[in-house]
């Protein structure tokens, strides 16, 4: 299988916060939003878009995460917020007709997306189904109510100089990789695509580039109801390309099972969570691709008709 143009990075200013890019492929290939999942950044496509041949992928680090900017202290991470930046960056592609690509949490992000517009052609899952984080109906009083009291607790702390993190977190490289690794699971070199990304050389040491605050929980997430609502309104074609040993290998696929559109179609890959980085593998790229290109020609095709 061919490979694409070599990947480029960019930075969109949304606003006045700046959203790095990278991306994949000529500009005149089939539009590709790649959503990356919790914590990670567009390096968790570092392996996969470049088999994807005749598309035009963009990977933005979601605001927070990777080489973007933080959001105001005042402001937090909430799905639907991200989900309205990354509707900002298709607008700014100028993208009237596009498919999405998601990963773990993306694909909550992109479920969301897809009840803000009618312009996407189809949605690819990779090992998600939805918002991953979400409170049980009628926990969501209680759950809030212990988030703001931990959010003001690391407030207070870090105005009282008590945790203020030094800025140089890691003495090595090599230390990073490991604590990102253990956390992940995942392969040295996976671990060294996403971490180095994440990464910020201070003097001599480093330090993660993404929020911190990332790891408090929302105060206000979705029920798991309303996680389950946001899948059933999906319009589009939707597919599932699922891990056999990744989040949703036990218990977890069945949960969600019923909200799944009559359209859905399901796939298991050999893998973890991250497969689609850890060994994507041409089968993998091929079944995008024909994705990809089924929909892409059914578009063009309404188009002409009407």
């Amino acid at each position: 299988m061919a490979v694409t143009t070599a990947a480029k990075d960019h930075l969109l200013d949304l606003d006045g916060i700046e959203v790095a890019v990278r991306t994949w492929g000529r500009e005149d290939g089939i539009p590709v939003l790649a959503l990356h999942g919790w914590l990670d950044n567009a390096a968790s496509f570092e392996r996969l878009a470049p088999l994807l041949e005749g598309c035009f992928v963009v990977a933005p680090d979601l605001i927070g995460h990777g080489r973007s900017d933080h959001r105001r202290d005042d402001s937090g991470y909430y799905l639907w917020e991200h989900a309205e930046d990354m509707l900002a960056v298709v607008e700014r592609l100028g993208w009237g007709r596009f498919h999405v690509l998601a990963h773990g949490m993306g694909s909550g992000i992109a479920s969301i997306l897809a009840a803000l517009t009618s312009a996407i052609a189809s949605m690819q899952f990779l090992d998600g189904m939805g918002a991953p984080f979400t409170v049980a109906d009628g926990e969501r009083v209680e759950h809030m109510a212990r988030a703001f009291r931990l959010k003001r607790l690391v407030l207070r702390s870090r105005q009282q100089g008590v945790v203020e993190p030094p800025l140089a977190c890691f003495a090595s490289l090599e230390h990073a990789l490991g604590q990102y690794r253990e956390r992940l699971t995942l392969s040295v070199e996976a671990t060294r695509l996403l971490a180095l990304r994440d990464l910020l050389q201070v003097g001599d040491g480093y330090c993660w580039r993404h929020d911190p605050r990332l790891n408090l929980p929302e105060p206000m997430p979705l029920t798991e109801g309303e996680a389950c609502e946001l899948l059933r309104q999906v319009r589009c074609p939707l597919y599932l390309l699922l891990g056999r040993q990744g989040v949703f290998a036990d218990n977890g696929f069945a949960r969600r099972q019923s909200a799944l559109p009559r359209h859905t179609r399901v796939s298991w890959h050999p893998g973890g969570h991250h497969f689609h980085l850890e060994s994507p593998g041409a089968a993998l790229a091929a079944q995008i691709l024909r994705t990809l290109g089924h929909h892409e020609r059914g578009g063009l095709q309404r188009m002409v008709n009407e």
